[in-house]
């Protein structure tokens, strides 16, 4: 974890440094467009490779790993091949639909976006199963550093909403690359001898659970947390999405700084004890109670004083944004301690019962969004939005904490 937060802190301090910059050289409706395009992506990612690259972790063996890697390698190939197909035909309906016709020029950055941070997840993967722990921090740090650096020039240069998209393709291309050659160099090439397509259809079965709940759990997520912005800019305008974008994106730093790493470090062992036939139980509670515990003071300082802070640091234009970032701290916090229900679910294979759970909160947020866009205002919308995610949270963390607990008394012998 330590190897992997000096990676994250790395590059959010970057991020964090040139953030009033940014503010001063791109307007709210800007960063509007930059939020509708992250979307997408974050959105298509979640199919990007079928969730087959949690696998390479989970796999027994070395040969069965390399193979579930090439196997998400070609999925995210296919999938990119269809996502320019659909945007050469719809590019300019969608930017209609999203009441967005400044996002129509940038679309087509969509497929490439989302097909490096598939290919980044696989090699990820590949990366956590080898312990290749300071390579993945460094392409975090490269990440940033594309993004910065590119989003600063676009900026300088009046490129408009096309220097945030654009930095933020560069960012993710650095970040891909980066891990790209620490796998294909030297003896770690020779991992693509051990491929053999014919394996290919029994892992798909051995695997199947992936594709059928986690990669659809994973969209219906994606979507639920990703709803917001298309909302609010459907019913509010791109401005408002702007400011939300740029505060969610704020308050995640900090949960991100740990949540990433240690979102790596626990499912590896988790998987390991799980494996080995070892009780979850422990570990989940454990882990659960000190993310919930190191992130309470912080979370409570953010809540209370983010509107001062972002117009203080960011401009007086800015302080919506801070009177966004207090609610949307509700619901982080709860997303935050919950990274080890989450992956435990997908440790035990029980990713129905967290698909299940994603597509009832997706049902109840759309409903509030939507109340509060014909009835109320922006920020009335994002604190339902926000509670209403705090509240699954919780419920998931406690649900799964029961299903651990019982599944390890029937096994323990009498």
């Amino acid at each position: 974890m330590s190897v992997l937060m000096s990676g994250t802190v790395l590059a959010q301090i970057i991020t964090v440094a040139v953030t009033p910059i940014l503010t001063r050289l791109y307007t709210p409706t800007e960063f509007g467009i930059l939020a509708l395009f992250t979307s997408i992506v974050v959105i298509l990612t979640a199919v990007m490779t079928l969730r087959y690259e949690m696998a390479i972790v989970l796999a027994e063996d070395e040969e069965e790993s390399a193979n579930v890697f090439a196997l998400s390698l070609l999925i995210t190939a296919c999938i990119t091949i269809f996502l320019f197909v659909i945007v050469w035909l719809l590019r300019e309906n969608i930017a209609a639909w999203l009441n967005t016709p400044g996002l129509a020029p940038w679309l087509w950055l969509v497929p490439v976006n989302a097909m490096l941070m598939g290919l980044y997840k696989s090699f990820e993967f590949w990366s956590t199963r080898n312990k290749r722990y300071k390579k993945i921090a460094a392409s975090r740090v490269s990440r940033a550093v594309g993004v910065v650096g590119g989003q600063l020039s676009g900026g300088f240069l009046r490129f408009g909403a096309g220097g945030l998209v654009g930095g933020q393709v560069l960012g993710q291309f650095l970040a891909t690359s980066t891990l790209m050659y620490d796998t294909l160099r030297g003896r770690n090439y020779r991992v693509f001898k051990k491929v053999n397509t014919r394996l290919f259809r029994p892992i798909i079965v051995k695997f199947k659970d992936f594709p059928m709940f986690s990669s659809t759990q994973a969209l219906v997520n994606a979507f639920s947390q990703n709803m917001a912005p298309f909302l609010l800019g459907v019913f509010f305008g791109t401005s408002v999405v702007g400011f939300y974008s740029l505060a969610l994106k704020l308050v995640k730093m900090p949960t991100n700084l740990i949540s990433e790493s240690f979102n790596q470090v626990y499912f590896q062992n988790a998987s390991d004890m799980y494996n080995k036939g070892k009780n979850l139980g422990p570990l989940l509670i454990k882990a659960t109670l000190y993310l919930a515990a190191g992130a309470l003071i912080p979370a409570i300082l953010l809540i209370i004083f983010a509107p001062w802070a972002f117009s203080l640091i960011l401009g007086e234009e800015w302080r919506e944004a801070g009177v966004y970032s207090s609610w949307l701290m509700v619901w982080l916090y709860f997303g935050f301690i919950n990274r080890p229900a989450i992956g435990t679910i997908q440790v035990l294979k029980i990713q129905k019962i967290l698909f299940n759970y994603e597509l009832l909160l997706l049902v109840f947020r759309i409903a509030a969004m939507l109340v509060a866009a014909n009835y109320y205002t922006a920020v009335t919308g994002i604190a339902i939005y926000s509670v209403l995610g705090a509240v699954f949270n919780l419920a998931i963390i406690l649900i799964t904490i029961f299903i651990v607990r019982r599944r390890e008394a029937q096994n323990e012998p009498e």
